[in-house]
């Protein structure tokens, strides 16, 4: 089940256990809200356990809610053997609910079919531009659309960054139109997003805004950024040679990661983009061999992709 799934379908089913997983935790605190707004008279019927056994929580889910239609018990670290807690599950208690935050999901749960999953990973950029649109209404700010995308962009679909970049966005309009102008000025880029940006500038043979943003990237460490680029462009070049149900299924890759790099995959050739990985390969052996600098490495070769034909 998907986060934006899961108001809707308590409305219509609660489930005896649930498991928050993903890779965004605003997004994770934001599910864990919307189970304690179903609990009521929460410092009596809410309990909260760290890094328990499954008798713990077997034994707090088991306690009946005082004047609340459920009683909500919210566990975290639970690496622990899981036996007790699938045996309960078998006969849960119609009234308590266990919700599990697991942001990687332990072997112990992996054998559990009972627990409902919600995906909390990053939202979609249709959820988040709806999001940041709502924010900004309620606070009398109008945003644009292609501010909203650089927002989106920059902060790598991160619920987190994007709230909290939003908010001093909102702030320093105080009531007008957030353009992308604001969002560059005000709001710093992620490497992941900064790697893409790079990527087109090197496909249109954009020098000039290629070094700025290299330049920019080299700010935060060399090393850092010289492997961000390298995994970049042999993710470029998987999906430009693999087929789609490879690239999921051996490379891992989302369907939002996927649609970005296919779109820029399709401004390089394949023949080209090996030529690229073949390129990094030898940079970094010459960085390792000590035969030259790393940001001297990393700008030689943005210089050569810049100048080289497709």
């Amino acid at each position: 089940m998907k986060f934006v799934e899961l108001k809707k379908s308590l409305e219509k089913d609660i489930k005896p256990c649930y498991l928050l997983s993903g890779d965004d935790p605003f997004v994770i605190n934001s599910a864990v809200k919307v189970f304690c707004d179903m609990c009521e008279l929460p410092e009596m019927n809410l309990i909260r356990l760290t890094a328990p056994t499954a008798d713990q929580i077997v034994g707090a889910a088991l306690v009946f809610p005082v004047m609340s239609p459920i009683r909500l018990v919210i566990v975290e670290n639970f690496e622990k053997d899981s036996s007790d807690l699938k045996k309960y599950l078998e006969d849960p208690s119609p009234q308590s609910v266990i919700v599990i935050v697991s942001p990687s999901p332990t072997k112990n749960l992996s054998g559990l079919k009972e627990i409902t999953i919600v995906d909390c990973s990053k939202q979609s950029e249709s959820v988040l531009t709806a999001y940041i649109a709502r924010e900004c209404n309620n606070s009398g700010v109008n945003i644009t659309a292609p501010a909203a995308k650089l927002l989106i962009d920059s902060c790598g679909r991160a619920m987190t960054r994007i709230s909290i970049e939003l908010k001093k966005l909102i702030a320093y309009k105080s009531g007008g139109v957030i353009e992308s102008g604001d969002v560059s000025a005000l709001v710093s880029a992620d490497l992941e997003y900064k790697v893409y940006e790079l990527g087109d500038c090197l496909a249109a043979h954009n020098g000039e805004k290629a070094m700025t943003i290299l330049a920019d990237m080299l700010d935060g460490g060399a090393a850092g950024a010289f492997g961000m680029i390298y995994s970049h462009f042999r993710k470029l070049l998987y999906v430009a040679i693999a087929r789609e149900d490879e690239l999921k299924k051996s490379f891992g890759f989302g369907d939002y990661q996927l649609k970005r790099l296919r779109a820029q995959a399709k401004e390089y050739s394949p023949v080209r983009l090996k030529r690229i990985c073949d390129d990094l390969h030898k940079v970094d052996h010459d960085y390792k061999k000590g035969l030259i600098s790393d940001k001297l490495a990393i700008t030689s070769f943005a210089l050569k992709i810049v100048n080289e034909g497709k």
